[in-house]
């Protein structure tokens, strides 16, 4: 990040609301223009990074912008070493006005928030490969402000939640909506497990670390749908954001079967598909199917002495040994 030394407690803070919002080092200490330098100086060296960001004010504006210099750097070189150059106005001054083309300008001068979150969509952009949309609803700035900008977890009706996770999806890595209402935390943590493409295999509190442990690498929004208990297990404290809606938006799934359990089992839902098999077995719902579903979900986890207990209780009794004499 090329800047003024008068600008570095806003090096600092962009650094900051980058790191936090997308998947990205800052490094703008090596970028303070020196004596003897200027910002397209400190530009040149900085063409080895994947983005070059330019903070523009009257302290790091140079006296005169001559094309010749100024375009082989910023343009021609960096296209040829594959860096992005991003340009952001701190403070209104006067700079070409081919800076401000080609979607990499972004104005901090009057409302330095909104220049900064269309700096981090634009970054996602180049990351996921899409187009950002830059406009933001007024209405949903607390949400903005408080899981967006940076981590938190927050609560909001679930029409509002829903217009959020559409329009602030350009804001994450992933958005996650997760269906709580009325369900364990074996399901909510196998419908996060599929939404993050992962088999979850373990018992559900081996599942509910997996899935804590990749949401605390991962810039996500996590929406927890009107949960009706506790899912501290599974909600990390770093990277991920939480909303959590007020009431339900989303109607529950079918209730258990032997089908949709080896559906789940087979999805590698593994704990979902253990809680329906043992619900259906206490049921006397096929008992045989679920207990050979059991034995095997039992050998998995390790837990040979209820599988060997299971197989005892439904197994076929010894046949009478024929006596020999």
């Amino acid at each position: 990040m090329a800047h003024a030394a008068a600008d570095a407690g806003f090096a600092r803070e962009l650094g900051s609301f980058l790191e936090t919002g997308c998947n990205v080092s800052v490094f703008h200490e090596d970028g303070v223009i020196g004596p003897g330098e200027d910002l397209i100086s400190i530009a040149e060296n900085g063409l080895s990074a994947d983005i070059l960001v330019l903070v523009l004010s009257p302290a790091s504006n140079l006296p005169r912008w001559v094309r010749e210099r100024w375009e082989p750097v910023l343009s021609v070189r960096a296209k040829e070493l594959g860096t992005r150059v991003a340009v952001v106005m701190l403070e209104e001054c006067a700079f070409p006005g081919l800076l401000r083309r080609g979607g990499h300008f972004f104005d901090a001068s009057e409302r330095r928030i909104a220049g900064l979150r269309r700096l981090k969509r634009w970054i996602w952009g180049l990351e996921l490969g899409t187009e950002p949309a830059m406009s933001y609803s007024a209405d949903l700035e607390t949400l903005y402000a408080d899981v967006a900008d940076q981590i938190g977890t927050v609560m909001a009706g679930a029409g509002e939640a829903q217009r959020f996770a559409h329009e602030a999806s350009r804001d994450f890595e992933a958005v996650l909506w997760i269906p709580a209402h009325q369900r364990t935390l074996a399901q909510v943590a196998g419908a996060a497990g599929e939404q993050l493409g992962l088999r979850l295999a373990g018992p559900v509190e081996e599942d509910c670390k997996v899935v804590r442990e990749v949401l605390a690498k991962r810039r996500c929004l996590l929406i927890l749908d009107a949960p009706t208990l506790r899912l501290g297990a599974m909600i990390p404290e770093v990277r991920t954001s939480v909303l959590i809606t007020s009431e339900p938006a989303m109607a529950a799934d079918e209730g258990p079967s032997v089908s949709r359990a080896r559906r789940l089992a087979a999805a590698g839902r593994v704990s979902e598909a253990y809680e329906d098999f043992h619900h259906l077995y206490k049921a006397g719902v096929e008992p045989e199917a679920c207990a050979r579903e059991l034995v095997w979900i039992y050998e998995q986890w390790d837990r040979m002495e209820e599988a060997n207990q299971l197989r005892f209780q439904v197994g076929p009794a010894p046949a009478e040994q024929l006596r020999l004499f």
